[in-house]
């Protein structure tokens, strides 16, 4: 089927002016992202989910794949980074470009060089932005007429793999792997954290002890 939205990233020698973002740009965009948000992102059920015939694979790359095979696919990252707030094995990849004239940042997510994890944030976007966005999507995925009237649409494969649009203060498009892989590393390193802090904090209740 004929897919209207092109995802083409920039060239980045050509547009090397265009990369030169100061690191704070991104890393507003990740001062958030937390070890436990990403686990209850990935963990969330939602029952009411457009089941798709068709797996959801953002720029057609499948989950799964290790960052190497992302750059060969789409090219060099404006900017990446490792090992974010109190995340482990972890990396990210941006990019930014433009799509329908709009100025766009796309993320991909791996966690011990796993792909789980990817958005597509317009970072300005009209009604005919949107418009064109949403029947993008409803061409590709087969999607029902009533698809585009929620600020906040789900999207699920026979995979488990999902998609999340939304209208926000962005227009984004989310896509989260339904391989439990990611998941069991994160809960791995959940039940590590907590352990040290109860070490820790057991120490500072012995400490205390012995000075009452």
């Amino acid at each position: 089927m004929k897919q209207t939205l092109q995802y083409k990233i920039l060239p980045y020698n050509r547009y090397s002016s265009f990369y030169q973002e100061k690191e704070s740009f991104y890393r507003s965009f990740i001062n958030q992202y937390y070890l436990d948000f990403a686990h209850h992102q990935l963990s969330q059920e939602h029952y009411d989910a457009y089941l798709s015939k068709t797996l959801i694979a953002p720029h057609d790359i499948q989950f799964g794949s290790n960052p190497r095979k992302v750059i060969w696919k789409i090219g060099m990252p404006s900017f990446q980074i490792k090992d974010i707030n109190d995340f482990k094995d972890h990396k990210i990849l941006f990019y930014r470009t433009k799509l329908l004239r709009q100025k766009v940042l796309i993320q991909f997510h791996f966690i011990n060089g796993f792909f789980y994890y990817s958005q597509l944030s317009f970072l300005s976007f009209t009604e005919k932005t949107n418009s064109i966005l949403f029947n993008s999507i409803k061409n590709k995925y087969e999607c029902p007429n009533s698809f585009e009237d929620k600020d906040r649409l789900l999207m699920t494969d026979i995979c488990g793999n999902k998609m999340i649009i939304e209208k926000g203060v962005y227009l984004t498009v989310s896509y989260m792997t339904g391989d439990s892989y990611p998941r069991q590393l994160m809960e791995v390193q959940i039940r590590e954290r907590y352990e040290q802090l109860n070490k820790a904090d057991n120490y500072e209740i012995d400490k205390l002890s012995k000075i009452l």
